[in-house]
């Protein structure tokens, strides 16, 4: 039996319903806009066995516009199958996640049924760049068609969550590139990961690991199963641009913080304000001074954005920690 690095057994935010998610229910008001358009390239059934058809029929690719509809109102993507999709208004990267994306996983005993995909963003369409996905979820054995999982052995993967509960994605995740402007995304693929650990038809995560979810699954429902994407932060509701400053030394602390965090600079000049935002992007306190009392805020994950100037240019964001 292969032996698993202990780094492995690491975890990440856990289930919907357990403290320190990072699900966001469909009805949330963080959801300014949904997709509008989805165009499908479905995989095999079985990727061992590709005279037996490719996935998707009877689930098409309309599902996955609009608003969430749930456990069987879904498009199909097979093994290794794709879907893209478009939107009314480009998104764009603001504080916390931009969009999250929806599957229709259920919970099984104390674990959940998931099936995952890579997500994919794109600002021309042609040139697609992929957010930086990791799985701690042990690939000695074959996960089975009917198998479960725990949320908290993965990141950055599409199907985290069950139904009606978005997994987020944060544009400042993915890495910059020319060819990506994350100020104007148009496009957003979701990629299914196959799922199977054989050498020959696995997919691996960033860090090089054999993705491991439930596999073969040789029925029309195959692979990732797409609700919706729902948009957080898009031209039409958040067109202020803000850019970064790389050359400003800032540091945070205490990180976990409890009733205080600090913020510190060697060449702080012109300071407008210090803005902390929850995961959904809304502004939960904003200041002026150096030194601020987060004791009122609840124990999860924010962002600290420290704005100068004439407060258009954000010179610093941070994760914080609130415990």
């Amino acid at each position: 039996m292969a032996m698993v690095p202990m780094a492995m057994w690491a975890q990440f935010a856990p289930a919907q319903d357990q403290p320190g998610t990072t699900a966001m229910h469909a009805d949330s008001s963080a959801f300014v806009a949904w997709a509008t358009g989805c165009v499908v390239e479905p995989g095999p059934m079985d990727i061992t066995n590709p005279s037996a058809g490719v996935a998707g029929s009877g689930y098409p690719a309309e599902n996955a516009i609009g608003v969430p509809g749930g456990t069987y109102a879904v498009t199909c993507l097979g093994d290794g199958g794709y879907a893209t999709l478009t939107f009314a208004s480009p998104i764009c990267n603001r504080p916390g996640p931009d969009f999250a994306v929806f599957e229709n996983g259920f919970k099984s005993g104390d674990l959940w049924f998931l099936e995952i995909a890579f997500v994919e963003v794109s600002s021309d369409g042609e040139n697609f760049f992929r957010f930086p996905a990791i799985t701690r979820v042990p690939f000695d054995t074959q996960l089975n068609g009917f198998a479960t999982m725990d949320p908290a052995m993965i990141h950055n993967f599409a199907g985290k969550y069950g139904a009606f509960y978005g997994t987020p994605f944060d544009l400042d995740e993915v890495q910059n590139d020319p060819l990506l402007d994350k100020n104007n995304i148009t496009h957003v693929r979701v990629v299914d990961v196959v799922g199977c650990i054989d050498p020959q038809y696995a997919t691996y995560d960033s860090e090089d690991h054999p993705v491991n979810d439930p596999w073969p699954t040789p029925f029309a429902s195959s692979g990732f199963d797409l609700d919706a994407v729902g948009v957080i932060h898009d031209l039409e509701h958040f067109p202020d641009g803000i850019e970064e400053n790389d050359n400003m030394t800032i540091s945070v602390y205490p990180n976990p913080a409890y009733d205080y965090i600090r913020i510190e600079t060697q060449n702080f000049t012109s300071l407008q304000s210090i803005d902390v935002f929850d995961i959904t992007g809304q502004l939960m306190i904003s200041s002026t001074e150096n030194e601020i009392n987060v004791s009122g805020l609840k124990s999860g994950m924010y962002f600290v954005r420290v704005y100068y100037g004439d407060a258009k240019y954000c010179v610093f964001t941070e994760r914080l920690i609130i415990r």
